[in-house]
């Protein structure tokens, strides 16, 4: 059985890797993005089963980015949204509604892992 796939979209360099390393480490086959254009060209390409987006990105947000990532793959994929802020109530509670688990930075791996492990079922970990 081929290894789940993730996508890492996040602008932090250090991040971006030490989440990748980590995740590969768990046996998943991880790509990256450091911006939304990218993780969305990363999405068409790689076709993954759960993509882990930062909130703030400097070309969009990661609203912007589920948005599109459901257009092209429709029910598809898990998405996640990491944040340590995404800019207001209104925001928040769109990615409430609309991601499949949101969790507010600094996360903590082990509900992170458990997420990734029992796919769908929106949470706010």
């Amino acid at each position: 059985m081929a290894a789940e796939r993730i996508l890492v979209i996040e602008d932090e360099s250090g991040a971006r890797t030490a989440l990748a390393r980590l995740l590969t480490e768990e046996g998943f086959s991880v790509r990256t993005a450091a911006t939304g254009a990218r993780g969305l060209e990363q999405i068409r390409e790689f076709s993954p089963d759960t993509v882990v987006c930062d909130f703030r990105l400097p070309d969009t947000t990661g609203l912007q980015v589920l948005r599109a990532a459901r257009a092209v793959s429709p029910g598809t994929l898990t998405f996640i949204v990491v944040t340590a802020d995404c800019g207001g109530a209104e925001s928040e509670e769109a990615l409430r509604r609309e991601a499949d688990f949101f969790f507010h930075k600094p996360v903590d791996l082990s509900t992170f892992y458990q997420v990734i492990s029992r796919g769908k079922g929106n949470s706010d970990a």
